[in-house]
C-alpha cells in the first residue's frame, strides 16, 4: 500500500508540472466534427512532439488546450474513425476537423477455411482472437490463455504440472465417444499447446458447420484457425522485438496441513480403532503425553528431543515424537518461472520475413530433486514475390520440450502414494542418517509414505518426457489474371515422443544399529523403461478462389479445391531390470537376476489412416446488405470399410444487414452495424479408430497380467506364454458419425463501433455415434458388435458484449474499455438401446448428460436411541451401512426413504425404479463466462480478466484425501489443520462430517452420492491482472529504440466459489475424480489421494522493440 501511495503522489506531482508549463503557451481551441457535422465525443487531441500535453473532446466536440508559442502540430483521433494530423500556424487559435469513417473496420477481415471474409459479411459463427489479447499472459499454455475468452470454447484444466495443458471442446458434449475440435495453424493441422503466444497474429473459433464445412470429416466439432505472424515491408529495415518475464509460482489453494505429531497420531487412531478396533499406531498413554508436550514446538527443543531410543519387546527402537512438516519437507511452495522471446521482421517489396525464438522454464514444486519443465519454439517465415503472377511462402516451425522429474512412472504417483502413513509424528530420516520406511511404531504391515520420500531424495529414480515437433509448410500462390488465384501448398509435419523411467531399489533401517535393508519390489524394483513414438503427416492442398464486383452491387467468391492427407506412428517400449548401474541408464546394462535370468520386456504398435477430400464454398452479397454461402465437402477415408468410406457434407448460410438498407439511414448516426443470420450444416467425424472396421487378433498373457505380475503356467526363464483372441463382431455398416446443426445469430455495433454485441443461438444433433450395438445371444460367445446407434442433442446459446471508448482525465486521454461474454448449453441423449433405461448401461434415452444420481440426506442422527428407531422404520439398510459395525449410531447420516418402502436401495436400478435416488444436479460445467476490464492513461496501462462458471456438482472421489481426511484411509499423510473438529462428537453435535470412522468414504456410507456432501463447485477466478507502463518516446528515441514497456502480470490469483466454505486445500478445477471424463463419472482411484496443485503465477516482465 505504500508503494501505490508513493506512485500516486509521483504522478500527481507530474502532473503538477505539466499543468504548470511554460506560462508563454498559447491556447488553441476547436470542433470536431463526423461527415454528418454531428459532434464527436470523446476524441484525442495530441501535440505532436509535445510529449503528453493533449485534450479530449467533450459532449459537444469541443476542445481546448496550451500549445507552444509558434506552429504546432495536433494529431487528432477516435475510435471509429480515421486519424487526422492538422498544423495550426502561429496566427490560428481556433479550427474546426472533420474525421471520416473509419473504414477499416468495415474492412476488417477474418481468417476461415482456405481463405479470408470481412467481419461484417461473415454469415457462420466466428470468433476470434487477436495478438494483443495475447500478449501479456504468463500463462505457459496457449490453451489456457483461451479460457474464459471466447464463449463456447470451453476448457477445462486437469493437472498444475509443469507443462500441462486444458482440454477443450466446442459447445459442449460433442460425442459419447469424446471429441475435440480440430487444430489448423497456417493452414497444417497442428497442436494448440506447441505454437509461442507471440508468434501468434489471430485465432479464429470455427463453432457452427457452415463455418467449418469446408473441413468435413475432421471439423464436426469445431475447428480453430491460428494464423502466425509474418513481416512486412520496411523498406529493409529490420524490427527487433524483445520480451522477458521472470517470476514465481506458488499453489492456489493452502498448504497447511497438520504439522502437529499428537493430532496427527491422535486423529489416524481415532478413525482407525471406530472402524478396525484398534489402533493404527503402537503409541502408549506415555507416548501420547510425550507427544503433547511437544504439540507447539515448531523446531526441536533440546528438552524435548523428537527422536528417542529405547528398548521396546526386548529390543532397541527408535521412538518417535516429531512435529514433521512432511508437505513442506517435500515440496516447495514458491518456484521460479521465467519465459524469454525473441522476434526479427521486416523485408521489402519482393521479400519478406518473420523469425522468432522462444524459452520458457517453469522449476516445479519438488525439493530434493526439482522437476523441471523446459520449452523451446522456433519459427521461420518468409514470403517471396517471385513477379507480378506468383508468389512463394514458407514456414517453418520447431518445438521441443523436456520434463525432467522424480518419481516412480510418472509425477502425479509420487503425490498419490506419498499420501499416505506419513504421519506428523514421523520424521523422514533416523539419527544416524538412514531413511525412514517401516517402523515399530505402525501396528501394520504398512510402510511410511510407501516410500516415496526416499524415491524423491536418493537422486537414482528420475524421468524424462521429451516431446519434439518440426513441421514445414511451402505454398505457392498464382494470380494469372486479375480477380482469380490459384494456391497449392504442401505440409511436412514430424513429431516425437520418447519417455525415459528409471527406477532403483532404496535403502532403509528400521532398528538402531541393525544392517541396512532394500526394498526391491514396487516402486523400488530395479529396471528402465524406454519408450519411442513418432509420428509423420503430409498434406496436401490445391485450391482455386474467384472474386470479383459486378456493377458495384454484386459481389461474389467462389472456392474450390482438394485435400490429401496421410497420417502414421509407431511406438515401440523396453524394458530391463537389474541395471549394473545406478547412474547410467542405459539397456545395454541390463543385467542378471538373482536366478541368473535376463529379464527384459519389448512391446510396440503402428497406425496409420489417409483421407481425401474434395471442398467448394460460393459467397454471394448484393451491396453487403444481403448476404449468402453454400459450402461442402466430399470426404473419404481409410477408416471404414469398402463401400462405407465417402461422405458429402453440405452447408448453407445466409445473412441480412439490416443496417444497409435505406430505411435504416436516419438510425446509421446510431446504429453502425445490425446483422441477422442463420445456418445449417451437415459433418462427419471419422475419430472412431484406425481399424474399427476390422476385427482384430489380439495377444495376451495367460493371466491377462502386465509386467511385473505375470505367473508362468508353463515353460521356463523369462519366455511368457501367449494366447491369441479374436476381438468382437463388428458390424457390417459401420460409417461416419455425423453432425447435423443448426445456428442462429444477431450481430450489433452501435455509437461508433464503440459498444458491440454478438448473440448466438444453436442446436447440434450428433448421430450415429459409435456404441455397443444390440447385444448378441449368451450361446454366440461374444459381447455385443459396435455399431453406429446412438444419437445426442446439445442446444445453447452464446452471448458477447464489448464497449470501449475514451475521455479526458486532468487535460489527457483516459481509454478504457470493457468485454465480456457468456454461454451454456445442455446435451440429451435421444437414441440409445437401453429400453429399460437400466443404470447398469451407461446411457438411456432422455438423459441429460452429466446428471448426477444419489441419495438424499437431511442430517445427523443426534443420537442412538434416534439412529435404532430408524432403523426399526427402515428394516433394511444393507446397500448403505457397509464397514459399519453396529449399524447406524449417533453421528451417522439420516438418510431419507424417499420411495418409502422400508428399504434403502437402489430399486430395481432404472430410471423409472431408481429406490431411494434422485438427480442431485449435474457434473458439467455447462455454463462459462469471463469478462475484462482495461484501460490507459498517460503510459500506464492495467487489464484485470476474470473468467468462472456456473452451478455444476461433484462428489467427492472416496479416496480424496484433501476433501475426506481420515475418513478416505484414515492414515493420511497430509492431514487437514484441525481436521478432528469438523468431526461429529457429542460435544460437538454441529459439525460437518459424522462420527469418525475410518473407510467411510471408500466403502461406507460416505461412499454413497448423497445431497449432504454433494458439492458446489461453480467459481469466478480472477484469471489474469496486468498493469504496464511505456516509457515516453521522448526517453526511448534518446537510446534508439522504438519502444520500451515495463509490467506485472499475474495468472490465477484468487477465486471464490462454495467449496472453499468447506475446505481450502481444493482448487474448484480440481474438483474432479481422476480417470472419469465429462460424460461418465469413474471410480475412485489412489490419483484421487493428492494430485499436483493448481498454479498461480506472478511475474515481471519488460518489451523492448527497436
Amino acid at each position: 500500500m505504500k508503494a501505490i501511495k508513493t506512485i500516486a503522489a509521483a504522478l500527481i506531482l507530474t502532473l503538477c508540472g505539466i499543468i504548470s508549463l511554460n506560462a508563454q503557451n498559447r491556447e488553441v481551441s476547436g470542433t470536431v466534427l463526423d461527415v454528418q457535422q454531428q459532434p464527436i465525443i470523446g476524441a484525442a487531441v495530441i501535440v505532436t512532439g509535445g510529449g503528453s500535453v493533449g485534450a479530449v473532446t467533450d459532449v459537444d466536440g469541443k476542445f481546448q488546450l496550451s500549445v507552444p508559442g509558434g506552429e504546432v502540430t495536433l494529431d487528432i483521433s477516435c475510435l471509429g474513425y480515421t486519424s487526422k494530423v492538422v498544423t495550426v500556424p502561429p496566427t490560428q487559435s481556433t479550427l474546426t476537423v472533420v474525421l471520416d469513417e473509419d473504414k477499416m473496420l468495415l474492412e476488417e477481415t477474418v481468417v476461415v477455411g482456405y481463405g479470408t471474409q470481412k467481419k461484417v459479411n461473415l454469415t457462420g459463427a466466428i470468433t476470434t482472437v487477436d495478438s494483443k489479447s495475447l500478449e501479456n499472459r504468463t500463462s505457459h499454455s496457449l490453451t489456457n490463455m483461451l479460457q474464459g475468452s471466447v464463449p463456447g470454447l470451453n476448457i477445462s484444466t486437469t493437472s498444475g504440472e509443469p507443462g500441462s495443458t486444458g482440454s477443450i471442446n466446442i459447445r459442449g458434449i460433442t460425442s459419447i465417444n469424446g471429441a475435440e475440435p480440430i487444430v489448423v495453424i497456417d493452414g497444417a493441422i497442428g497442436d494448440l499447446n506447441r505454437v509461442n503466444p507471440n508468434d501468434v497474429e489471430s485465432i479464429s473459433v470455427i463453432k457452427d458447420a457452415a463455418a467449418a464445412a469446408v473441413y468435413g470429416a475432421r471439423a464436426a466439432y469445431g475447428v480453430i484457425l491460428i494464423t502466425t505472424k509474418s513481416g512486412s515491408d520496411k523498406d529493409g529495415k529490420a524490427t527487433v522485438r524483445y520480451s522477458g518475464k521472470f517470476g514465481w509460482q506458488e499453489p492456489t489453494t493452502s498448504t497447511d496441513y497438520e504439522t502437529r505429531g499428537y493430532w496427527s497420531v491422535y486423529t489416524v487412531d481415532k478413525f482407525w480403532q471406530a472402524d478396525a478396533g484398534k489402533k493404527y499406531t503402537t503409541y502408549t498413554e506415555y507416548d501420547m503425553a510425550q507427544l503433547l508436550a511437544r504439540v507447539n514446538d515448531k523446531t526441536e527443543h533440546p528438552d524435548r528431543p523428537w527422536i528417542v531410543e529405547q528398548v521396546r519387546n526386548g529390543k532397541k527402537q527408535w521412538v518417535y515424537y516429531c512435529n514433521t512438516d512432511w508437505y513442506h519437507e517435500m515440496y516447495n511452495d514458491q518456484h521460479p518461472v521465467q519465459k524469454h522471446s525473441i522476434s526479427i521482421s521486416g523485408g521489402n517489396k519482393a521479400v519478406k520475413y518473420f523469425l522468432s525464438g522462444s524459452y520458457d522454464n517453469q522449476v516445479g514444486i519438488i525439493k530434493a530433486n526439482p522437476d523441471v519443465f523446459q520449452k523451446y519454439n522456433l519459427r521461420s517465415k518468409l514470403d517471396f514475390n517471385i513477379n507480378k503472377y506468383v508468389k512463394m511462402s514458407n514456414n517453418t516451425s520447431y518445438y521441443a520440450s523436456s520434463y525432467k522429474y522424480p518419481g516412480v512412472g510418472d509425477v502425479q504417483n509420487a503425490f498419490a502414494y506419498s499420501a499416505r502413513h506419513a504421519l506428523a509424528a514421523f520424521p523422514l530420516k533416523n539419527p544416524d542418517g538412514s531413511w525412514v520406511y517401516s517402523t515399530p511404531m505402525i501396528s501394520g504391515n504398512y510402510n511410511v509414505a510407501n516410500g516415496r520420500h526416499i524415491v524423491y531424495g536418493n537422486d537414482k529414480n528420475l524421468n524424462l518426457d521429451m516431446y519434439n515437433d518440426f513441421t514445414n509448410t511451402t505454398e505457392i500462390k498464382i494470380t494469372p489474371v486479375k480477380n482469380f488465384d490459384i494456391v497449392a501448398n504442401f505440409t511436412y509435419r514430424h513429431y516425437t515422443t520418447s519417455y525415459t523411467n528409471r527406477q532403483t531399489k532404496f535403502d532403509y533401517r528400521v532398528y538402531p544399529g541393525e544392517e541396512m535393508q532394500y526394498y526391491t519390489t514396487g516402486a523400488g524394483e530395479d529396471k528402465l523403461s524406454e519408450t519411442v513414438k513418432k509420428y509423420n503427416y503430409l498434406s496436401g492442398n490445391v485450391y482455386a478462389t474467384y472474386d470479383n464486383t459486378f456493377n458495384d452491387a454484386h459481389h461474389l467468391t467462389a472456392m474450390a479445391g482438394m485435400n490429401l492427407e496421410s497420417w502414421n506412428s509407431k511406438s515401440v517400449k523396453a524394458v530391463g531390470k537389474n541395471i549394473l548401474s545406478e547412474d547410467l541408464n542405459d539397456l545395454n546394462l541390463v543385467g542378471q537376476s538373482p536366478t541368473g535370468e535376463i529379464l527384459t520386456e519389448v512391446s510396440g504398435g503402428q497406425n496409420a489412416y489417409k483421407l481425401m477430400g474434395f471442398f467448394a464454398r460460393v459467397n454471394y452479397d448484393y451491396k453487403g446488405r444481403y448476404l449468402f454461402e453454400v459450402s461442402g465437402r466430399y470426404d473419404g477415408t481409410s477408416r471404414f470399410a469398402a463401400g462405407q468410406r465417402w461422405g458429402i457434407f453440405p452447408s448453407a448460410s445466409a445473412g441480412w444487414r439490416i443496417s444497409e438498407e435505406p430505411f435504416f439511414e436516419d438510425a446509421k448516426k446510431y446504429v453502425n452495424n445490425l446483422k441477422l443470420r442463420a445456418s445449417f450444416g451437415s459433418l462427419g467425424n471419422q475419430n472412431v479408430g484406425y481399424y474399427s472396421y476390422l476385427r482384430t487378433i489380439n495377444l495376451a498373457y495367460f493371466d491377462g497380467g502386465d509386467s511385473g505380475y505375470r505367473k508362468f503356467s508353463f515353460g521356463e526363464g523369462s519366455s511368457l506364454p501367449r494366447y491369441s483372441s479374436l476381438s468382437s463382431p463388428i458390424s457390417s455398416d459401420l460409417t461416419w458419425e455425423t453432425s447435423q446443426q443448426y445456428n442462429v445469430g444477431v450481430d450489433l455495433a452501435m455509437f461508433n463501433n464503440r459498444f458491440e454485441v454478438t448473440a448466438e443461438a444453436y442446436i447440434r444433433d450428433t448421430k450415429d455415434m459409435l456404441t455397443d450395438g444390440v447385444a448378441l445371444p449368451s450361446v454366440f460367445g461374444a459381447s455385443a458388435p459396435q455399431a453406429n446407434a446412438a444419437d445426442l442433442r446439445t442446444y445453447g446459446y452464446e452471448l458477447s458484449a464489448s464497449w470501449r471508448d475514451q475521455f479526458e482525465l486532468l487535460g489527457h486521454p483516459f481509454g478504457y474499455s470493457v468485454r465480456a461474454s457468456l454461454s451454456d448449453y445442455r446435451s440429451y441423449i435421444t437414441k440409445y438401446d437401453n429400453p429399460e433405461r437400466s443404470f447398469a448401461k451407461d446411457f438411456y434415452e432422455g438423459q441429460r448428460i452429466g446428471d448426477i444420481w444419489g441419495f438424499v440426506v437431511d442430517g445427523l442422527f443426534a443420537t442412538d436411541e434416534e439412529a435404532k428407531e430408524y432403523t426399526k422404520n427402515v428394516l433394511n439398510c444393507d446397500y448403505i451401512d457397509g464397514r459399519m459395525t453396529g449399524g447406524f449410531l449417533a453421528g451417522d447420516l439420516r438418510f431419507v426413504d424417499l420411495d418409502d418402502d422400508h428399504i434403502l436401495g437402489i430399486g430395481e436400478n432404472t430410471v423409472d425404479k431408481p429406490g431411494d435416488r434422485k438427480i442431485l444436479g449435474n457434473m458439467l460445467p455447462s455454463m462459462q463466462y469471463g469478462f475484462t476490464l482495461s484501460f490507459d492513461w498517460m503510459g500506464f496501462d492495467v487489464s484485470a480478466f476474470f473468467q468462472g462458471t456456473g452451478t455444476h456438482y461433484w462428489y467427492p472421489a472416496g479416496m480424496n484425501m484433501n476433501f475426506w481426511g481420515a475418513y478416505s484411509y484414515s492414515y493420511v499423510s497430509f492431514l487437514p489443520k484441525d481436521f478432528i473438529q469438523n468431526c461429529w462428537s457429542e460435544e460437538n453435535p454441529d459439525a460437518y462430517f459424522p462420527r469418525p470412522r475410518s473407510y467411510s468414504a471408500t466403502g461406507g456410507e460416505l461412499s454413497k452420492v448423497n445431497s449432504r456432501y454433494l458439492q458446489n463447485v461453480r467459481y469466478l477466478r480472477f484469471k489474469n491482472l496486468t498493469v504496464g507502463y511505456t516509457l515516453p518516446k521522448r526517453w526511448t528515441e534518446k537510446i534508439k529504440v522504438d519502444n520500451i514497456r515495463v509490467y506485472f502480470a499475474g495468472e490465477n490469483l484468487a477465486y471464490w466459489s462454495p467449496i472453499k466454505k468447506v475446505t481450502k486445500y481444493l482448487d474448484p478445477e480440481s474438483a474432479f475424480t481422476r480417470g472419469s471424463s465429462l460424460i461418465k463419472l469413474a471410480s475412485t482411484s489412489v490419483d484421487d489421494h493428492m494430485s499436483y496443485p493448481w498454479q498461480k503465477t506472478m511475474m515481471f516482465g519488460i518489451d523492448i522493440t527497436f
